[in-house]
C-alpha cells in the first residue's frame, strides 16, 4: 500500500503521530512541548479507535469528552478541567494541521466548545508570611551546608529565589553560577528545566529576560556558592555550576525537589501551598506596596500587562487604597 492509499484511511493515532513528528523536526515549538501535546491529544485515541480521520465527527468528539471527564485518567475518576481543555486545543490543532495537509475535510473539534476551566485559587503570603518563610528556609540552607548537606541547602536557596525574584521553578532549576552577576546585581533567564528533566528555553519569548536582585539575596547566593565549592571539593566528581544541585554537585531533580518542598511545607505551617505560589506572592506583594504593572510583568516575563493585571487584579484594591493615603496625607497634611 502506498502513502497516498494508506492518507485515505489515516487513524488518528497515526494523525498525531505524524503532526507531532513535523512540529518537532521543523521547530515549529519545543521537542518538549511538541511530545506533551501529542500525549494530549492522544487521550481521545481509546474514544476514536481506528477510525479514518475523515469519518470522526463533531458528535464523537462530545462523546470523548464526556467519557474523559466522567471516567478518564489513571484511576477512572475523570479528568480535570485544565487537562480536558489541554486535550482539545491539541486534538484539534492535529485536525487543523491534517485539513492543511489535505488529509482531512473538516475539524470535528471547531464546533465543540472547549470545557470551562475550573481555576484552583492561587494562594499567596502576606509580606510578614513571606518574610517568615525566607528567615526560616536561609537559617536551614546555613545549617545544612555547615552539616554537608547540599541537596538540602540548594533546596533552602531554590525558595529564597523563588519569593525574591518571582521565578518559574524550572527557570530556578536551570540557573548556573554563570547566570548570576554579582556586580550588576542582576539574575539572567535564558533556560528551564521542562517537568521531563530536560534542558530547553523558558516557557516564552517573553521569559528570556534579566532580574534585579538585592544585596541580601546575592549575599545569600555567595554563600551558597563558597560553600557548594568547599564541600563538592571532597567527594568524587567535577566542580559544579548548578547553583540547585545534589550532593554531588549536579543539577537537582525536579522529583527530588517536589517532595522535600511538600514535606517541608506541610511541616512547618504551609498546609497545601504549591510552590509556584511563591512566584504569586512575589508578585502580589509588589503590586500591593505600589509596584506598577508594567515593571511585575517584565519581573514574571510575562506577555503583556494584560496577563498579569488579570492574575494579579486581587492585589490592585490595597495597590490603590495604600495610593490613596498617600496622597490624601500630601493634600492635607
Amino acid at each position: 500500500m502506498n502513502e497516498q492509499q494508506q492518507d485515505r484511511i489515516l487513524s488518528y493515532c497515526r494523525l498525531v503521530e505524524r503532526w507531532a513528528r513535523e512540529r518537532e523536526l521543523l521547530g515549529a515549538v519545543q521537542p518538549y512541548t511538541a511530545r506533551k501535546a501529542a500525549q494530549k491529544a492522544l487521550l481521545f485515541a481509546r474514544s476514536f479507535g481506528d477510525k479514518d480521520v475523515r469519518q470522526i465527527s463533531t458528535q464523537d468528539v462530545v462523546r470523548a469528552l464526556i467519557a474523559l471527564s466522567q471516567h478518564g485518567g489513571r484511576k477512572g475518576t475523570g479528568l480535570s478541567s485544565t487537562t480536558l481543555r489541554a486535550a482539545h486545543l491539541a486534538g484539534s490543532q492535529a485536525f487543523d494541521w491534517a485539513m492543511q495537509k489535505g488529509l482531512a475535510d473538516s475539524n470535528p473539534f471547531s464546533d465543540v466548545r472547549r470545557p470551562r476551566e475550573e481555576r484552583r485559587q492561587a494562594q499567596f503570603l502576606m509580606p510578614t508570611q513571606a518574610s517568615s518563610l525566607v528567615a526560616k528556609t536561609a537559617t536551614q540552607m546555613r545549617a545544612h551546608l555547615l552539616e554537608g548537606k547540599v541537596q538540602r541547602a540548594s533546596f533552602c536557596l531554590a525558595t529564597c529565589i523563588a519569593l525574591a525574584t518571582g521565578m518559574r521553578r524550572g527557570e530556578i532549576f536551570a540557573l548556573t553560577w554563570a547566570d548570576i552577576n554579582e556586580l550588576s546585581l542582576r539574575i539572567a533567564v535564558s533556560k528551564a528545566i521542562k517537568a521531563d528533566g530536560s534542558l530547553g528555553e523558558p516557557k516564552s519569548v517573553s521569559s528570556v529576560r534579566s532580574v534585579a536582585i538585592g544585596i541580601n539575596l546575592m549575599n545569600l547566593l555567595d554563600e551558597a556558592r563558597e560553600a557548594q565549592r568547599s564541600l563538592i571539593a571532597d567527594r568524587e566528581g567535577d566542580h559544579t555550576s548548578s547553583v540547585i544541585c545534589d550532593e554531588l554537585g549536579d543539577m537537582a531533580r525536579l522529583s527530588t525537589f517536589e517532595h522535600w518542598w511538600r514535606r517541608w511545607a506541610d511541616g512547618h505551617g504551609y498546609e497545601g501551598l504549591r510552590f509556584h505560589d511563591l512566584r504569586h506572592s512575589h508578585a502580589t506583594i509588589l503590586i500591593a506596596s505600589g509596584v506598577d504593572v508594567k515593571t511585575v510583568q517584565t519581573r514574571l516575563g510575562h506577555s503583556s500587562a494584560q496577563v498579569t493585571m488579570s492574575i494579579y487584579a486581587h492585589a490592585i484594591p490595597q495597590s490603590d487604597s495604600m495610593a490613596a493615603a498617600a496622597l490624601d496625607s500630601e493634600l492635607f497634611g
